[in-house]
């Protein structure tokens, strides 16, 4: 039997332990996805910089519902592939504008 030694680690270090640990076990039980699997997503100031227009648009268009969004926390992601297809059914690529 192996000898134990037992030592005294704070809350963080054990959560960051327990966390490194299940990512890890994760890792190695899912192929890793290839960058042509993985949606490309922007913030709201990357999402503003694509359509050139500003952030305030960006979150009126949230607001009303024209573009689908996601929320981790705080932060609000959109996925390129819905907003361009938002686009196309708006007729804002044809036209310069959003209407709606």
């Amino acid at each position: 039997m192996e000898n134990l030694i037992l030592s005294p680690i704070s809350l963080a270090n054990l959560e960051l332990l327990i966390q490194r640990s299940v990512i890890a076990a994760i890792a190695q039980t899912q192929p890793a996805a290839t960058p042509a699997e993985l949606p490309q997503t922007f913030t709201i100031s990357e999402l503003a910089t694509y359509l050139k227009c500003t952030k305030a648009t960006i979150h009126a268009y949230k607001k009303r519902g024209i573009f689908p969004y996601y929320q981790t926390g705080r932060t609000v992601y959109f996925k390129k592939s819905e907003i361009d297809r938002a686009l196309e059914v708006s007729g804002a690529k044809r036209k310069g504008s959003i209407n709606a």
